[in-house]
Parts: C-alpha cells; structure tokens; sequence
C-alpha cells in the first residue's frame, strides 16, 4: 500500500506528474459508476497509486505515506469505514486524497466516513478488474510524468506518448468512441466516451476483450476476414440484439504486412465526421509505428527526424537513413504547414491544458500553447499517415513539416494538400469556437537525399512566411517567389533606417496638419499603376481631385512623377512604410 515518493504538503498542491482526479476517473471510463467529490477540499490531483490489502488498511500505524489514490482490495465495507474514521486523527501527510471502491461496498455509511475524512471517491463497477484498473491508472500517470519531464523549451511534440493518446486523437478527428485491441480482441486502448457507449463498448473495456459473440457475429459477416488481410476501413451497421451501433473498424498491419491489431471506432452522438475513414486509416499506421516501437515520444528516431529537418546540428546521411528505416528517399517532397491558430493564440495568450476535443483539433481551442499546437499536429499527422505510409512528420514550435519519400510519378501532393486544407476549413466551419487563423502549405520538391531536407524546411519557411496573411493556401516557391522575395527585400530595407526617405515623413506630416489625403492619394495611386481615372475611382474622388491631390503631393514633397525613377522610389517607400505600421491606412 505504502510508496516511495516526496508527499505535498498541502493538499490540492500541484506537482510534477500529478494528474487530477478527473482524468483517473476518465481512464478508467466505463467501469465508472460515479465520482464523488471530496466536499469543499481544493481540486485533488493524483500522483501514486497503489493496492491495499484488509491487513493494509488494518494496521495501526503506517509505515510510510500512502499514496495518493488508494484501491483497497478484498476488503469488506466495514473495514474500509473504521478505516477511514481512524484517518481523520492522522497528519495529512499520511491519508490519502481519494479512493477507488467497488459499488458494492460504496453504502452510505462508508460515504459519510470517507466526506468526514476530506477523501474523495471514484466509485466502479463490482465486476471491474482490479489489475486492469491499476494498469489504467498507471498509463495515465506515465504519460504525465514523461510529458513533465521534457526539456525546458523543448516545445511541443507531434509524436503519440502512448495507444491511449492516439485513441482520443482518434476519436476526436472521426466522431466517434475509439478501443484499439490486439489480434486476440483484448483492448489494449481506448478514448473516453460522450455518453451515448453502447453495450458492447461497455462489455469489451471492463472485461479488456471484445465478447465472444460480437467476434462470432463479425466474422460471420467476413469483417475479421478483411480487416486482417487489407488496410480497408470497413463499415460495420448497428446490429439491436448484440446492443451494438454503427462501427467503423480497420486492421493494424507492420511494415512487413502482418496483423497486429485493429481500431474500432463506434459512432458518437453527432455522427461519424465526413472524414472519419481518412483519420481511420491514418490512426492505424501511427498504431503500426507504436506497436513496432519505431515510434516513441521522445525517441532517437523522433530526435534524429528533428535533426534531419535543421534542429539540434547536422547529420550523417548513412545514420539518418538507419533510424528512420529508409534506405534511400528517392523522389521525395518536403512540405511545411502553418498550422491553424485562433486569434488569441497568435497574441500569445496563456495556454488551456488538456487533450483537445474536435473544435480544438480543428484549430480553434480558445487557449493558445503547446496543448493546442500538438492537438492540431496530431490529427493532421492522422491525414498524412492515411495519404502516405511511409511519410516522417515532425513538428517544430508552431509548424509542422512532412518527409514524403519514392513519390510515384504523377504524383497529386498539390491536391491532396488542397484537400487538407478544405478539411481543415470545414472542421473550422462546423467550430463555435471564433474564426481560426487558417492552415498554409509550402511544398518543395524535388528532394533528392537527406543533407537536402533541411535546406527544403528553409525554403518551405521563406514561401510560409510571405504568404501569411494572404489568400494563398497552398503554393511553393516557384509559384510565389514574387511574394517571397519582396517580403525578404522589404525586410532588408527595414533594417536600415537611413533607406526611409525623409520627403515621406513630410507628406504624412502636411495631411495630419491640412487634412489633405495626399499619402493615401498617393497609395491609390501607385496601386492602379499610375492610372489617375482609376485610382480616383477606387477613392471616391473626381479626377480632377485626384490630379490636384497628385500635383501637390509632388510640390510638397519637391517628387516629379513624370520620372520613373520617382515613381519606383514612391513605391517602395508606400510600401516599407505600409509593412513597418500595417495598421495605420494612411501610411
């Protein structure tokens, strides 16, 4: 019953690897039969766990703290109650924070004994495993542990922590209740429910293995059949007598091609999402890689990938090559992608924890921060994956960035990318949440070996860069290297301030003292290619009006816009300024 570990002094303090009481009771999912709260106690978070015994919670003095959530274990109710009566004389240091119980000892007196104790309570069904339970709980404080121990700055990672993240992930991108299960049906993983589980869910997570029936059924129909011999998803209907919804269902296969699990998906309240067979099959390729632990967050392969897109030094080509299984690229593409934001994220507001749910997939979480920029990776790691099986993603900071190698000729990376970002859009759509910030594609290719794919992250870099803001979603170099180097020369003008012509600052200064719109007369101007007619048409204003305006900007100024080198100088300092002071229209 007893640990080792460094107990808070205060109950409710958070601390490193702690979970709150919530999230056990979510891992746990279908065994829950209720949760009660421990009274008017600070929020409890959870950082061991351990089984007790009747001699456990019997003994008159602990020989140690106990942990933080306890799971008493062939015991009776009343010993459980005396129990928790003798833990209010105790320091807080030696009572635990809450208790898992099974329903039927959960009576009224144990209820008040354990209130008076300040011990919250996560009441299961009497038949749950409590193996099953314990591993459960130990799965979600693992993964806490190793997302707190990540390096200072290390910022967030694309890459799944365990089947239980890739589950939600899964779930949250299909619309739908997730269990991952080996090639015997036992459940290695499973989503939280919305509350619409059907029977058979319930029956397959407290018993860990799919019943019989529905297997005996499945195969009947021929669904075990293909799931094991394609990467097809299959749709299976609801079926009343096994108490079963609709399901969308798909085999997990390694490199070489052998089954080794599978991902079902029962509908959800709102219906599967119009991509869900996409997320599917994107999800069973990330299960593949966390099933052949090619795929662990942090790994070295995930550290070798970083280094092969520009991060952390240079690279051995023959090295990268080993860890990241592909002995040669090909004809290969880079491609990077700004990930959508909301409005809020961009001004760099506080961060939301949490697993994301669709909305927040979508782009659109209302908090800003690593949670959200890894939620939104994730599922869009799903597409990939579902697009080409053998890509390498990665995320760094706020972008993500895919390897896609041995493209096959005529390949569609233009539209399929112009697919994702249409999928993206509509997730944003059917969001509350406020507009999003949208997502943007720079492809590169062609990349022929590795010492290339950093130089290609650059480049996908400088076309991202300069098509923020704009209508362009997805493009490449070639095709927006207008925009590209513009942006980069106007950058390199910025930095010297002894390029801004001083003849600028005395326009803005003439119409803030008379009111005279010459600089913006100016702007319209140039905008139209120095075509007054249209320009003053665009303003508002007779041509007549405009010409004066034009005429005495040029007086002012001492300008002569009958000279081309004037009009290209006017130009570019119309333009500076509008770059350095976006928000001001005159300027």
């Amino acid at each position: 019953m007893y640990g080792k570990f460094a107990r808070a002094e205060e109950a409710g303090q958070l601390r490193d690897g702690a979970i709150p009481l919530a999230e056990v009771a979510t891992a746990l999912d279908a065994a829950v039969r209720e949760v009660v709260p421990a009274g008017s106690a600070p929020a409890v978070w959870v950082q061991s766990v351990s089984l007790a015994e009747s001699s456990d919670i019997t003994a008159a003095i602990p020989s140690s703290p106990p942990a933080d959530l306890v799971l008493p274990v062939g015991v009776t109710t009343t010993e459980v109650r005396i129990w928790l009566q003798g833990l209010r004389s105790r320091p807080i240091t030696e009572r635990p924070l809450a208790l898992v119980i099974k329903e039927d000892i959960a009576d009224a007196g144990l209820r008040s004994a354990a209130a008076e104790a300040g011990l919250a309570l996560i009441i299961v069904d009497r038949m749950a495993r409590w193996d099953l339970l314990l591993a459960a709980i130990h799965r979600s404080l693992d993964r806490a542990h190793a997302q707190d121990a990540d390096a200072p700055g290390a910022g967030a990672n694309a890459a799944f922590w365990d089947l239980a993240e890739l589950a939600s992930v899964i779930a949250a991108g299909a619309g739908g209740m997730v269990t991952i299960e080996r090639p015997d049906s036992s459940v290695l993983a499973y989503s939280p429910s919305d509350g619409t589980a059907d029977g058979l869910r319930e029956r397959a997570i407290l018993g860990r293995v799919a019943p019989e029936d529905s297997m005996v059924l499945l195969g009947a129909w021929g669904v075990v059949k293909q799931i094991q011999n394609t990467q097809e998803v299959v749709y299976v209907p609801a079926h009343d007598e096994l108490g079963m919804r609709p399901r969308l269902v798909t085999g997990i296969h390694s490199p070489s091609g052998q089954f080794i699990g599978s991902i079902w998906v029962q509908e959800g309240a709102h219906g599967f999402s119009p991509d869900a067979e996409t997320v599917v099959r994107g999800g069973a390729s990330a299960a593949a890689r966390v099933l052949t632990r090619a795929l662990e967050a942090p790994s070295a392969t995930e550290l070798m990938l970083q280094r092969v897109f520009g991060e952390r030094g240079g690279i051995d080509s023959g090295t990268a090559a080993a860890f990241l299984a592909l002995p040669n690229l090909g004809e290969a593409a880079v491609i990077g992608v700004a990930l959508p934001s909301a409005p809020d994220e961009r001004s760099g507001r506080a961060a939301t924890g949490g697993m994301p749910g669709l909305a927040q997939t979508a782009g659109l979480a209302t908090g800003a921060g690593s949670a959200a920029v890894a939620g939104l990776a994730k599922l869009l790691r799903l597409h990939v994956g579902a697009f080409a099986p053998q890509a390498r993603f990665v995320l760094l900071g706020e972008r993500a960035y895919v390897l896609l190698p041995h493209l096959a000729t005529g390949h569609r990376i233009e539209e399929w990318a112009e697919m994702l970002v249409a999928k993206f859009d509509a997730a944003a759509a059917r969001s509350v949440a406020e507009p999003a910030t949208p997502m943007r594609i720079a492809i590169v290719t062609p990349v022929t070996s590795f010492e290339q794919v950093a130089e290609a992250r650059a480049e996908a870099d400088r076309v991202l860069d300069a098509i923020d803001g704009s209508h362009t979603r997805v493009t490449s170099l070639t095709q927006s290297r207008t925009s590209v180097l513009l942006r980069e020369a106007f950058e390199l003008l910025g930095a010297h301030p002894e390029l801004v012509d001083p003849r600028m600052e005395a326009l803005r200064a003439y119409d803030e003292r008379h009111g005279a719109e010459l600089v913006v007369s100016l702007r319209g101007y140039v905008t139209t290619g120095f075509n007054a007619r249209e320009a003053a048409r665009d303003l508002g204003v007779h041509p007549n009006t405009l010409r004066y305006r034009l005429q005495r900007a040029q007086d002012v100024a001492g300008l002569d816009l009958s000279r081309p080198e004037d009009r290209l100088l006017i130009s570019l300092q119309l333009e500076l300024a509008a770059r350095a002071a976006p928000t001001f229209s005159t300027f």
